[in-house]
């Protein structure tokens, strides 16, 4: 947990300010995203000449792509649309020929993407790609948002190697201190820990805070059932996991301030971000977004579907038409068929519960049974067959029990939409196990379901 900057962490900077800050600087905002910042601000950018771009090189420098994409021009075009989508399978199956064989010494690395599946995913990623996603993320900010990354900020987050990717915890620290960020940790928030924070925060007084929408749930319910009081930020940002309406409601009323969503992957970064309008404008000139339904076509104003990813700023391992595993609500589209705008992303593939005849029940299905419930603290809903699903659930209180009429309710709801022969199972817990990287699921599925192929 990073808390407010200690005296030994204030004597460091200011000894060696400006070489750590020239440092930092150099490290966080390069050259290449600046400038790159400083065009999108200018004006438009050439959404089809970067789609242009990523297939010639796909085609030229990419073994997957190759024969897929044969042609040029609008026989390319039309090659591409006509892709099946990319799943994560593939990407495991063809990790080796996804990769480019134009890549640049020292202007690559490996990330990983590990997914609610538990097997991870290696891509590789180029620093034009690492610019691109930086910039995005300042032009969003300062267009949307109107704040800029280098305000006083709160972060509760799950993984410190997210945040600042040091090992070395003064190092951590110092970065902490010089771009005024306070890192509360959400691995772990027992009543005590959050009690801190709440006091923590007050003495910071961050200009936002940003964090997983299940850890700001959490600490804002726990301050509104203790009596506490947050710091009032400027905004609260949302990330990394659904955001669920009952959700939203409660960190608003907590922290007394609109909270605005964004949605993005380590496996292509910034994809949308909610504006003060309420919609989630994609970041088009970083990604495009196709959302298709169950036979791969594109939808409508209005329509829900499967969203597919092509990443148009990572040349080293080109994603096209990548089935990142979420459904999204579209807003609008352009003439070609891509989203501008989502209404919401409503969950991810293996939130989306299998019935027995087959249909996919959304998980939010069953949060909704849950909204207003005042005798549990935290549940999860996991399907562990067609046929067997068990909620996990944590009391408020020690002696909070549920009630049987209640019990017998939730049963007769959840069988309404999986079938009769569905069992029901409820098992008392003394927490959710969290994931790897510290977010709380509220549904899991665990019987494997095929997207459009």
């Amino acid at each position: 947990m990073m808390d407010v900057p200690s005296d030994a962490v204030r004597a460091l900077v200011a000894r060696y300010g400006g070489q750590l800050v020239a440092a930092v600087q150099t490290r966080v905002r390069r050259s290449d995203a600046a400038r790159l910042a400083r065009a999108l601000r200018a004006g438009p950018v050439d959404v089809d000449a970067a789609l242009a771009a990523v297939l010639e090189h796909a085609a030229r420098h990419v073994p997957y792509w190759r024969d897929r994409l044969a042609g040029s021009g609008p026989v390319r075009r039309a090659a591409f649309a006509g892709l099946p989508p990319l799943t994560k399978e593939l990407v495991r199956a063809h990790a080796e020929a996804l990769r480019s064989d134009a890549l640049v010494a020292g202007r690559w690395w490996v990330n990983h993407s590990g997914g609610s599946s538990g097997a991870p995913i290696a891509i590789v990623q180029d620093r034009q790609f690492a610019d691109w996603s930086m910039a995005t993320s300042d032009w969003y900010f300062a267009h949307h948002l109107g704040v800029t990354h280098d305000v006083p900020k709160a972060v509760l987050w799950g993984s410190e190697r997210d945040l600042f990717g040091q090992r070395e915890a003064l190092t951590a620290r110092a970065r902490a201190a010089l771009t005024q960020t306070l890192f509360l940790n959400s691995f772990k928030m027992d009543a005590a820990t959050m009690r801190r924070y709440v006091a923590t925060l007050a003495r910071f007084r961050p200009v936002y805070v940003r964090g997983y929408a299940g850890s700001l749930y959490e600490l804002a319910r726990f301050a509104a059932d203790a009596g506490l009081r947050l710091h009032q930020p400027r905004f609260v940002y949302s990330t990394a996991e659904t955001l669920r309406p009952d959700a939203r409601a409660v960190i608003e009323a907590g922290f007394g301030a609109p909270v605005f969503d964004f949605y993005g992957s380590r496996e292509v970064g910034p994809i949308a971000g909610q504006g003060r309008d309420g919609a989630m404008h994609v970041f088009d000139f970083m990604n495009r977004v196709d959302v298709v339904d169950a036979a791969g076509r594109a939808v409508g104003p209005g329509g829900h579907g499967q969203v597919l990813v092509t990443s148009l700023r990572n040349f080293a391992m080109p994603l096209l038409r990548y089935d990142i595993g979420d459904t999204a609500e579209v807003g609008t589209v352009a003439a070609d068929g891509r989203a501008l705008t989502l209404t919401r992303v409503t969950g991810r593939v293996t939130d989306h519960f299998v019935a027995a005849d087959g249909a996919l029940v959304h998980g939010e299905y069953f949060t909704h049974l849950f909204y207003g419930d005042q005798v549990l603290r935290e549940f999860q809903v996991v399907q562990h067959r067609v046929d067997d699903v068990e909620i996990l659930w944590v009391p408020r209180r020690h002696d909070g029990a549920i009630a049987p009429a209640t019990q017998h309710d939730l049963e007769g709801k959840i069988r309404l939409v999986l079938g009769a022969g569905c069992q029901v199972r409820f098992h008392r817990v003394d927490d959710i196990p969290r994931t790897p990287q510290g977010k709380h699921l509220f549904t899991r599925s665990l019987v494997h379901h095929r997207g459009p192929r």
